[in-house]
């Protein structure tokens, strides 16, 4: 009702404020505004004779507002400081008005607009909504240049009066960025910055260090950027065994990343350094051999995925150098948090170092039910570094698997395989950021039509999966889910090589994330939200944005199947496929529908290690001669066809019989990806009962995943 009554308020202003046939400003944006309460008197109207006066510490905030205007409306408007009670627009901070940071309050009069914020954050987002909100013709920019030369006189819009109450869910909002698989120039990191701050975002996790390149000036290590900067080649798209020679690298030195250090907290964003460890080094180890396990030689890895080759944690010589890294990295970024990263170690190099073996033996370190010495060596690791931070009074940040062992009580927890390390750190009494890749990896494809898009690390993740994630967990009680203090997306860029390619894929998914950020899950509605996005992608137009607009042209998700004997009949699963890949379950498999495009579209049911078992009951005894089923390759995302599929039946749905066998070869690297059927005949038999067991393979020796079993992916299992 409160909605509703809001809707007809805005409504009625609105009508009051087009009968001049002006331009007029709608406040019905991204993120949507908590409380927006119009009235009918007579509209404030921006003009280039508008005033903008600000306190003393907003100078920078009014020069914003001035240049946001001038980019939309074409004019400049001038601006002075704040000294009585004046006409045009104010800018202050009022924080005895407001219960938290980051909340901002607009209430236009006839003459005046008033910007009031809880600190100068809260007014840069108030500066923000009355950006977003402003008219945009629908013209290009050539002619939207001709047009301020020639009207600057006459251009203006108007503002319905009214108030506007607005403050974040989340004190933590985040978007992530990898220079480290392409390097991204500086002007471009700036630029992503800009769109951080259009979305009210206030945290930048910027990943600089990695296997196939080191970003970072080190002034103590300085081979870092000499050497572990720069790569003799890339593997060739998906294939895993094919490399061009193209020299790729760059690094930011330490005066460039101070200079954006200053360029990000001028629009209230913290960059969060993360320098990642004690895997995901081969970088610096190409540059320092002596730190690793085995001694070299290294290079600085032309491949993606998890490289055995980790920093030896028996060492000590390693944990200094890892030390000094970090104090420089703080002596640099003032941010109260440091990113020590923690994902994907292998531990086959500590399983046979003498040092790591030693460092075991030690700290009197001892495997249990849970986890193995060399997770809890990690956690040493893990741990000192922590220290390290904390001693100059910042938090560590960590990927959730430093939960794998002891963690340090003050860690920060970043989930991204899913949310359950969330929900485990939450419990734990860890503040937690929601960051899972089922929702929230923007390199993932934002259509299905993948033969049309630019080339992704794989994955399906359309905007609409990005906006109804719900990053307070049910199984949380209300204290622990304020534990949970913001949510974050990522961007890798394995397959992003133009920084026009990152733009594309954080945009339109970015307003997603800042709806899931600043606002309530109860209040999201899709439909909605989509119609507020068209004015959103005319503001990057401006700004000339690259972006997707699949949701603009809804697509067709499955292909519908003949009707066989097992269409909607009762199906089981004699295992449950993997957490984040179950979807609405064994039904999947016979309702009709065959999907398609990328595995985690919603249609496919994802199995990793163990078979696909299920029985379907036909409901009556039929006679049956051929067993069909679907299944969906991606290589490069550890998905391979299945090794084996093996049919039975059974009468009384207990006791089953094998009637039929067949050996699938597996997919090689010249064979393409895609959906493929797989098809089993038998002689005909009849029974009530038919039970498809579908095994799949370890992944091979030319993989980067050798030796850990792949995933399968099938949908669509019909009987005839």
């Amino acid at each position: 009702m409160k909605r509703l009554l809001l809707f007809c308020l805005t409504a009625m202003a609105f009508a009051a404020c087009t009968k001049k046939q002006l331009p007029v400003a709608n406040y019905d944006i991204i993120p949507q505004p908590k409380e927006v309460q119009l009235n009918e008197e007579k509209p404030f109207e921006l003009s280039p004779n508008t005033l903008v006066h600000y306190e003393s510490g907003l100078q920078r905030e009014a020069q914003f507002l001035v240049e946001y205007v001038n980019d939309i409306l074409g004019f400049a408007m001038n601006m002075q400081e704040y000294q009585s009670q004046p006409d045009g627009i104010v800018l202050k901070v009022v924080p005895e008005d407001f219960d938290q940071a980051d909340a901002y309050e607009i209430n236009v009069t006839p003459k005046q607009v008033t910007i009031k914020g809880a600190d100068a954050a809260g007014v840069f987002y108030g500066i923000q909504t009355l950006r977003k909100s402003l008219p945009i013709s629908p013209i290009d920019s050539r002619q939207r240049t001709s047009q301020r030369r020639n009207d600057m006189g006459e251009a203006k819009c108007q503002l319905c009066c009214g108030t506007i109450r607005d403050w974040p869910n989340f004190a933590y909002r985040g978007m992530h960025l990898d220079p480290c698989r392409h390097f991204i120039p500086l002007d471009s990191v700036k630029v992503y910055i800009d769109m951080l701050a259009m979305h009210n975002m206030n945290q930048f996790h910027f990943h600089l260090s990695d296997d196939q390149g080191w970003r970072i000036e080190i002034k103590k290590y300085p081979e870092l950027t000499e050497i572990g900067a720069y790569r003799n080649g890339t593997v060739i798209g998906h294939n895993g065994n094919l490399y061009d020679t193209i020299r790729h690298g760059g690094f930011y030195t330490q005066d460039e990343l101070r200079d954006l250090i200053e360029y990000a907290a001028e629009r209230h964003i913290n960059i969060i350094p993360e320098i990642d460890l004690p895997g995901h080094m081969q970088a610096a180890l190409a540059c320092y051999p002596q730190l690793g396990c085995t001694g070299g030689p290294y290079e600085v890895w032309k491949r993606w995925g998890v490289s055995e080759e980790v920093l030896c944690a028996g060492n000590e010589e390693t944990m200094l150098f890892v030390e000094d890294v970090l104090n420089e990295v703080m002596d640099l970024f003032p941010s109260p948090y440091i990113h020590i990263g923690g994902d994907e170690c292998p531990k086959v190099r500590w399983e046979k170092c003498p040092k790591c073996q030693a460092k075991i033996k030690e700290l009197g370190i001892k495997k249990d039910d849970k986890f193995s010495a060399e997770d809890y060596l990690q956690s040493y690791v893990m741990n000192r570094m922590a220290k390290v931070v904390e001693a100059r009074g910042r938090r560590v940040i960590g990927w959730d698997e430093i939960l794998e062992g002891n963690v340090s009580e003050t860690a920060i927890i970043m989930s991204w395989r899913g949310t359950e390390g969330g929900i485990e750190a939450a419990r734990k009494g860890h503040d937690v950021i929601m960051a899972p890749s089922s929702h929230l990896y923007f390199d993932y494809y934002q259509s299905e039509d993948i033969a049309n898009e630019p080339m992704c690390i794989g994955g399906y993740l359309p905007v609409e999966r990005v906006y109804e994630f719900q990053p307070l967990p049910e199984e949380l009680t209300p204290e622990q889910q304020k534990h949970i203090i913001g949510v974050q997306a990522n961007i890798w860029t394995e397959y992003i090589a133009h920084f026009w390619h990152v733009q594309y894929m954080a945009l339109p998914r970015m307003e997603a994330l800042t709806e899931i950020q600043w606002n309530n899950p109860q209040e999201r509605d899709f439909d909605a939200f989509v119609e507020r996005c068209r004015h959103m992608v005319q503001l990057y137009d401006i700004y000339h944005y690259t972006y997707a607009d699949h949701i603009f042209n809804p697509q067709v998700w499955a292909d519908t199947v003949e009707a066989n004997l097992a269409t909607h009949k009762p199906i089981t699963l004699r295992q449950q496929p993997a957490e984040k890949y179950t979807y609405e379950g064994a039904s999947l498999l016979n309702d009709g529908n065959l999907g398609r495009g990328a595995y985690n579209s919603g249609r496919w049911l994802g199995f990793c290690g163990y078979p696909l078992d299920a029985v379907i009951d036909l409901e009556q005894p039929v006679e049956m001669q051929h067993v069909r089923f679907h299944a969906l390759v991606n290589k490069g995302a550890w998905i391979y066809n299945p090794s084996e599929v093996k049919v039975l039946v059974s009468d009384d749905g207990e006791t089953f019989r094998e009637v039929a066998q067949k050996d699938i070869p597996i997919s090689t690297w010249e064979d393409r990806d895609g959906i493929f059927a797989y098809e089993v005949d038998f002689e005909p038999i009849t029974a009530k009962f038919v039970e498809v067991l579908i095994s799949g393979y370890d992944l091979p020796e030319d993989h980067s995943g050798f030796g850990n079993p792949a995933w399968i992916f099938v949908d669509e299992i019909e009987v005839r």
